[in-house]
């Protein structure tokens, strides 16, 4: 794989990258924002909400690594465009039918065409994009750009939420909005996405698929160590929202103004995920030893936390600390995939790759955020929190010595690869 440039060329297609990154989700999600009218409109109950949520999760579950394979096999473009317009058509079709069975329906296909390929496709996408040496800044744009994209379309699609009281009128253009934004993103991939001409070039004989890489992705034992480190930054990035329940409850602040933080940790400290970037290109030359001195940090200040009297006297010290603490979780979060370029995972299995890691990624969205909220129904919130935190802190802990030693490990590694290159040819 040659090395790849943020050039204007670049640059355009991470932006198609961001767009599409943020429109594609907003329809599986659409409850999480938009509940009250969605129920009445589709005529379902809480529980049948619930389950359209299943079924998509459910599908995503079941497809992340069949569809890695298959976007390492094809086209990362092709597979991307007809996610987007497949995404956008279900859509359509949700929006015109408008009633429980289809969305399930509906639902488990937004699985297809959101996580089968397109995941995986636009990861790959990314790591062509950026080469290795621009992988970290090519994601922090990524995801920097993506928190503006998805702002604005949330404040578009809530308008047209909004717009109306009548619950059918509301969600059909809601949802309508929602899938033609999904296809223009699909345009606009199609257009700046130059696959086989961008500064990559052509891939070489050595980066086409083979069925044996599938073996190869499994016993890579960087691979799994990678995939532990982006599992414990994905638990703390994940989880850093519950700091707007704690500066309410713990140090008085009122409730509007920790949402308001909470705005500024969802969206504004985004844009700390190109430093990252450049910090980690330009300056350490490694994703792994930002994420080494990174983790020391963010462990401080979640040890540190635990420390914070209860009390509106200690307002000041928590806002900073939990600004603090995001900001760092944001940076390292929105690097975490250019990890892969380091260890040096070949493009002939990288999608096949971020769909295995993907496995072990966002395993703790499944216990968590109840584990956390057991500790504060069981213990109280003042010892819930603290247990919260402790166990933060030992998450950059193991963090630290990981991201470190693999470091140091790849390190070695290139050492012996440039050895053997400079090695003379026997006669």
């Amino acid at each position: 794989m040659k090395k790849g440039k943020l050039n204007f060329n670049t640059l355009l297609a991470v932006i198609s990258f961001s767009i599409a990154g943020s429109v594609i989700y907003e329809l599986p999600y659409i409850k999480y924002v938009y509940y009250d009218k969605l129920l009445p409109a589709f005529d379902m109950t809480n529980a049948e909400a619930g389950f359209l949520l299943s079924a998509y999760a459910i599908g995503c579950l079941i497809l992340y690594i069949p569809g890695g394979i298959l976007a390492d096999k094809f086209s990362a473009k092709k597979m991307l465009v007809l996610s987007l317009f497949g995404t956008g058509i279900l859509g359509f079709i949700m929006a015109f039918s408008m009633n429980y069975t289809t969305a399930l329906i509906v639902f488990f296909l937004f699985a297809v065409t959101t996580s089968f390929v397109f995941w995986t496709a636009l990861n790959k996408g990314l790591r062509l994009l950026g080469g290795k040496d621009n992988s970290g800044s090519t994601y922090g744009w990524y995801y920097a750009l993506g928190s503006v994209i998805s702002l604005v379309c949330g404040i578009v699609f809530w308008a047209l939420y909004s717009s109306s009281e009548d619950n059918h009128t509301a969600m059909f253009r809601t949802i309508m909005a929602m899938s033609i934004a999904v296809i223009v993103a699909g345009i606009f991939v199609q257009i700046t996405f130059k696959e086989d001409r961008t500064a990559m070039g052509e891939l070489a004989e050595e980066d086409k698929f083979k069925l044996s890489d599938i073996g190869k992705a499994i016993r890579n034992p960087y691979l799994w160590w990678a995939s532990i480190i982006m599992f414990l930054i994905y638990t703390i990035y994940s989880n850093v929202t519950y700091f707007t329940p704690y500066l309410t409850s713990q140090v008085g602040m009122d409730v509007s103004d920790s949402a308001f933080l909470g705005i500024i940790r969802g969206y504004v400290l985004y844009f700390l995920s190109p430093l990252g970037g450049y910090i980690a290109d330009k300056i350490l030359k490694s994703t792994l030893k930002l994420y080494g001195y990174g983790f020391i940090i963010l462990g401080v200040l979640f040890f540190g936390a635990t420390q914070i009297p209860a009390g509106e006297g200690s307002v000041g010290i928590a806002i900073a600390m939990s600004l603090l603490a995001s900001a760092f979780a944001m940076m390292l979060y929105g690097v975490m995939w250019s990890i892969l370029n380091e260890i040096d995972i070949p493009v002939s299995y990288a999608a096949t790759a971020i769909g295995l890691a993907s496995m072990v990624i966002y395993l703790p969205d499944l216990f968590v955020p109840a584990m956390i909220g057991g500790w504060l129904d069981n213990l109280g919130e003042e010892a819930g929190y603290f247990r919260m935190f402790i166990f933060f802190g030992l998450c950059c802990v193991a963090a630290v010595v990981l991201s470190l030693t693999l470091a140091k490990k790849v390190k070695s590694m290139n050492a012996a690869k440039a050895s053997q290159s400079d090695a003379p040819a026997e006669s």
